[in-house]
């Protein structure tokens, strides 16, 4: 019974001292968060404090830094930087945490300048509450930012806009000036689809950008063919989204809709030309059956308001004239709608401005009347009307525009023979003769999709190679000596859209 006694009585001091010290423990926790001392947790890797509980959100340039706030030390990039402009940068918190950027203190209105972007040129945010600090090395370029070499100079006016796509990591959109310098980069993930078509607009005097987004959803894309779905997202000109447009419901699109991912015309600050790719039901007479095809579409849209739109299927005359994913007895699941047309570029006549329209899978250049949607004139291909010789014709063409000499230059990608050359067209309209021909080639390089080629004012062609990105992402073509004067040489498997140059 003694016994009993003592190990009842030994095993209650047990329990005693366990509860106790429990509570000591838990009273020097509170007493720790009262005071607001930092908590380190097991693994010594985190951090719990003020700051973990301060639901602090940084942004840079108007979008949110991805941040541990448990973390003591950690890297992170911006999304969006610029050596171009004041970065901003702003936070919001629940508590009294305070952000400094090298050492200066961020109050409303804080911006940051940087003079190179580079792996090696970093700067340093820090978080404090109190004795309670955190410390962010803040690259101001992304580690999976492609390694572009440029070589020569450049001697036309203006910087280079581009992106950069792979298979296996974020897309970006980017700037860089004629002497090579990175100027701006933009990147998001999204694992299917990227960011392209990065241009600038020059609109009443005042600089606006803009650029591809995709939707995040796969089933809104078509990777096969090419053609992706998203929105225009209209930056000004310090780099700030003011817009994102899509297709406006309207008498041939009641629901509106997705834009498609190849082309857009800012004509005015509320006057845009929007690309599609819709789906439609057509009833082909030398098949004598129904259909499914993706219709090339066009909108016009002016203060918030469609003013003209256009629908390639609306014109049957084209089915028999494709060159491509024409097979239409046997969509599947993968080209569920065939591809006949595929719009790829769109370009304003500066003369008499109706719309010239380059279609990879018809392989022609297509002139539209803007109040009508009337063809008037193929150019190329089956629909030919301008007689070309077969040295003349092209295949799988990107990025048809006028010239400031009245020409047509096209990126001919020459699927057929597999060499791609830069084209030029001073056609007749009125007569449909063709009244000068020139091509410009570049040895040893073939592009089997995308691309551009844009006139300089300094008698050069910028030349962006497209899905022939591998070796060179741009080259600039000397045309009165035909020499590459400057060239953007890209990593190994690193493609672009498109690679094109503006003041």
């Amino acid at each position: 019974m003694e016994k009993k006694n003592v190990v009842w009585e030994k095993l209650s001091l047990f329990v005693l001292s366990v509860t106790v010290l429990a509570v000591v423990l838990f009273w020097g926790f509170n007493q720790q968060m009262n005071d607001k001392s930092t908590v380190q947790s097991f693994d010594g890797q985190h951090l719990y404090d003020e700051i973990t509980t301060s639901e602090l959100e940084i942004l840079i340039n108007d979008i949110p830094l991805e941040l541990d706030l448990t973390k003591l030390h950690q890297v992170a990039t911006p999304k969006l930087l610029s050596t171009e402009i004041n970065n901003r940068i702003s936070f919001t918190t629940n508590n009294k945490t305070e952000v400094y950027i090298n050492g200066e203190k961020i109050e409303e209105n804080t911006t940051f300048m940087v003079d190179e972007l580079s792996p090696l040129n970093n700067l340093e945010i820090m978080m404090k509450n109190g004795q309670q600090v955190r410390y962010v090395e803040l690259k101001t370029l992304p580690e999976d930012f492609p390694t572009l070499q440029f070589t020569g100079y450049s001697t036309s006016e203006g910087d280079f806009y581009g992106d950069l796509l792979n298979d296996e990591s974020n897309s970006f959109i980017f700037k860089m000036s004629s002497a090579g310098d990175l100027l701006f980069y933009f990147t998001e993930f999204n694992e299917h689809g990227s960011l392209m078509n990065f241009q600038k607009h020059n609109v009443n005097g005042e600089v606006y950008y803009s650029y591809f987004n995709p939707s995040e959803n796969f089933k809104d894309h078509l990777p096969f063919t090419g053609i992706e779905y998203g929105a225009i997202d209209i930056m000004d000109c310090e780099y700030h989204v003011i817009d994102s447009l899509e297709l406006l419901p309207s008498e041939k699109l009641p629901q509106g809709g997705y834009v498609e991912n190849h082309d857009f015309i800012m004509i005015d600050k509320n006057h845009y030309l929007l690309t599609g790719a819709v789906d439609r039901n057509v009833y082909m007479d030398d098949l004598g059956t129904y259909t499914r095809v993706k219709a090339a579409y066009i909108q016009e849209i002016k203060e918030g308001e469609v003013i003209f739109e256009w629908d390639s299927s609306d014109h049957p005359e084209l089915f028999a004239q494709s060159v491509e994913n024409n097979d239409y007895l046997n969509v599947n699941e993968y080209f569920y709608a065939a591809d006949y047309a595929h719009i790829n570029s769109i370009n304003i006549d500066p003369v008499d401005n109706n719309l010239v329209i380059s279609f990879r899978n018809l392989d022609e250049v297509i002139k539209i009347g803007r109040d009508t949607g009337d063809i008037h004139w193929i150019l190329g291909g089956v629909g030919d009307m301008f007689g070309l010789e077969d040295s003349q014709k092209f295949s799988r063409q990107h990025y048809a525009k006028y010239t400031k000499d009245g020409t047509i230059l096209l990126f001919d990608n020459g699927n057929a023979n597999e060499k791609t050359r830069v084209l030029e067209f001073t056609l007749n309209e009125s007569d449909l003769y063709l009244e000068d021909f020139k091509e410009y080639v570049v040895e040893g390089k073939y592009s089997m999709a995308t691309g551009s080629a844009m006139k300089t004012e300094s008698d050069t062609i910028v030349i962006g190679w497209g899905l022939g990105s591998y070796h060179s992402l741009m080259s600039e073509l000397d045309i009165n000596t035909n020499k590459i004067i400057s060239e953007i040489i890209p990593p190994v498997e690193q493609y672009s859209y498109r690679v094109v140059k503006f003041k």
